[in-house]
């Protein structure tokens, strides 16, 4: 998040038109899952946008080239080439998925369901264009240090290679969200992240906006004082002209909490206070070393997994 300073040069205007994250009618969605338990929430909430918001869903399982489970021996791994995953493995591939989705709807929705062999990042980032998807969905699921730099290494492929939003679903949201609280500094993506919040959050949900407004050094002059309580006077009022726009949009509950402190920490205590389903935020481009080191809100809340997450692209 940006320093409070620089959220002037926004605030009046919010969002032209056509930069709004606006979900047309009916749109494309790709919902890349696995085997885990994290599956079954991404196919829940997918039916409910298919069903209540116009979602046309492809359904993407990627097979590693070098890894793949082998169908003559349930739960073996071995390496097979590419060259060897012959049409009859695909079909078998095919056919599990489908049982997947069916095992976890009671039905197998009239979706696309497609079987592709490759990396995992470039295989649906691939994906993603091919469909323009407006939305790529991926389960978060709980497991060790391994899979989680997995799928923190996932997120920042797709967020950084798609002008796709990334909604991350940990295994107890099996629904649309009730409440999404979105980290908002007044920047393109983060506006964007807050309109679109309002389009996914399930109907006469919650949203709340959180600021983060960096605390002043003890040193600090009598103007710098000064200047700071203008700013929340502005920022107020730019918080509160946010939510009269996001609000003639749809009849949602929108609030705005101002939280003190670094843009991590801060994000962070408003989600343990508010308990929200899941974290709205825009995802800016970062080097491999921020990603690594964690150095930004959304690679901390996405290595940690601890709330559902949607990231909104530049």
């Amino acid at each position: 998040m940006v320093q409070s300073q620089s959220f002037q040069s926004t605030s009046s205007a919010t969002l032209s038109k056509e930069r709004r994250a606006q979900l047309p009618p009916v749109f494309p969605v790709l919902v890349a899952i696995t085997a885990d338990t994290a599956a079954s929430a991404a196919v829940r909430i997918t039916h409910a946008l298919a069903q209540e918001c116009g979602a046309v869903p492809t359904v993407l399982h990627v097979v590693q080239e070098d890894i793949a489970e082998s169908p003559a021996t349930t739960g073996a791994m071995g390496s097979i080439p590419e060259a060897d995953l012959d049409p009859a493995y695909r079909t078998a591939q095919l056919l599990a998925l489908e049982e997947q989705v069916h095992r976890t709807l009671g039905a197998l929705p009239a979706w696309q369901y497609d079987v592709e062999v490759g990396a995992t990042v470039s295989t649906i980032v691939q994906r993603a264009h091919e469909l323009r998807a407006e939305l790529v969905i991926l389960g978060l699921p709980q497991h060790n240090f391994f899979r989680r730099a997995f799928v923190r290494d996932t997120m920042q492929g797709i967020a950084e290679n798609t002008q796709s939003a990334v909604l991350a679903v940990r295994p107890e949201l099996t629904h649309r969200p009730e409440s999404i609280l979105v980290a908002v500094d007044f920047s393109i993506t983060s506006l964007r992240a807050a309109h679109l919040a309002c389009q996914l959050v399930a109907p006469g949900g919650r949203i709340i906006l959180v600021y983060v407004q960096p605390d002043l050094p003890p040193e600090s002059s009598a103007d710098s004082t000064r200047m700071t309580a203008d700013g929340t006077s502005t920022l107020e009022s730019a918080l509160a002209s946010l939510i009269d726009e996001l609000t003639c949009r749809k009849t949602v509950t929108i609030t705005s909490i101002i939280e003190h402190g670094s843009s991590i920490h801060g994000v962070k205590e408003a989600a343990l206070r508010m308990n929200p389903d899941a974290i709205a935020l825009g995802a800016r481009h970062h080097s491999a070393v921020d990603w690594f080191f964690g150095d930004s809100v959304s690679t901390e809340l996405v290595s940690e997994r601890r709330w559902s997450l949607l990231l909104v692209p530049e």
